[in-house]
């Protein structure tokens, strides 16, 4: 997968992804569904709401300089944290609260989450994280409270500048005894730079639209890829 940028299908040029079209992703993924569900599940989750995509539309130049053409090439394994115990993949029900702090005199968020069932996360080197936020104190100078998305790196790099600590990564899923990596992300009270927020401080509320506006790669393409492969798998 990493050999042929096959985590990169929808990654500008620019950024030495393949900026391959819709049709081209839909045929790859079906491709691979053919031969194995859980594989073509690792390719469609990079490709689809994720970081790279997410990253690519409101990331800042910064985000998308260094995170992209990592993304592309394999360097960074990519997971999505939305799904939790008690709201499954219903971002307005979410559970999961981040409060803006002053630490030390770094303006951040100090975040608690619990979230289940997410694709690549035992294997992730970056996580995306959907959480509420909330201003108690009014520290924010742009942006707002509400649905905010996140870029956890499990290693320090010159974008967050500092080791998030307290993030952990759980047992392993196992649904239908089927082999792709699935598994669980929680953290409590874990402090990040505003520099970890996708598109920076300006982005915070703005997760609602990043999540909407996002879903269609997966529900419009990956998913019915999968489907096609299956349904030319059985009438074969």
């Amino acid at each position: 997968i990493k050999d042929n940028k096959f985590m990169g299908l929808v990654i500008p040029k620019k950024y030495d992804g393949l900026e391959f079209s819709a049709h081209a992703h839909s045929l790859i993924v079906e491709k691979i569904a053919t031969k194995n569900g859980a594989a073509a599940v690792t390719v469609m989750v990079p490709n689809s709401l994720g970081p790279g995509e997410l990253l690519y539309h409101y990331g800042t130049t910064e985000q998308k300089n260094y995170y992209l053409p990592r993304l592309a090439n394999g360097l960074e394994i990519p997971c999505f944290g939305l799904t939790t115990a008690k709201s499954g993949s219903d971002a307005a029900s979410m559970l999961d609260e981040g409060i803006v702090k002053n630490h030390n005199g770094i303006i951040g968020i100090e975040i608690t989450f619990s979230k289940r069932y997410i694709t690549l996360a035992p294997v992730a080197t970056l996580i995306g994280l959907a959480f509420k936020l909330k201003d108690p104190n009014k520290l924010l100078t742009t942006g707002k409270e509400g649905i905010t998305v996140a870029l956890l790196s499990k290693n320090k790099n010159e974008i967050t500048n500092m080791d998030i600590n307290g993030i952990n990564i759980g047992n392993r899923h196992n649904p239908l005894n089927i082999g792709f990596m699935n598994g669980t992300i929680s953290g409590n009270s874990i402090f990040i730079p505003m520099s970890c927020i996708i598109g920076g401080e300006e982005k915070c509320g703005y997760g609602w639209n990043m999540l909407m506006e996002c879903l269609g790669e997966g529900r419009g393409i990956s998913l019915p890829a999968l489907s096609v492969a299956t349904t030319k798998l059985c009438t074969f």
